[in-house]
């Protein structure tokens, strides 16, 4: 009798995960230093040394983060990140190092 409740709890849940009807959204991968002011996107991976990945964890910059450009300066360097509900400033070399997913166009 058991055998088939864990049986049919399976198969319920399994129709209930197959059974949504939205489609999941297209995203593209960049790195964050070649993205434009007002862009939005989610961080997918850090690129770079342990110490300075160390560093941009302990800020808050870590995968699955939402995060919006706010500023770039003039000559590009350094940009300003809205994430976590505080801004954040990077040099563009550091920028470059952070891959993230953004909506494609």
């Amino acid at each position: 009798m058991n055998g088939r409740r864990g049986q049919r709890g399976r198969r319920a849940r399994r129709r209930r995960e197959t059974s949504c009807p939205e489609a999941p959204a297209i995203s593209c991968t960049r790195r964050l230093g070649d993205m434009d002011p007002g862009s939005s996107g989610v961080i997918n991976k850090l690129e770079c040394s342990r110490l300075l990945r160390r560093r941009l964890m302990d800020m808050g910059v870590v995968a699955g983060t939402p995060f919006t450009v706010e500023r770039v300066a003039p000559l590009g360097d350094p940009m300003e990140l809205k994430l976590n509900g505080f801004n954040l400033s990077l040099r563009k070399k550091e920028a470059g190092n952070i891959w993230v997913e953004v909506p494609c166009d």
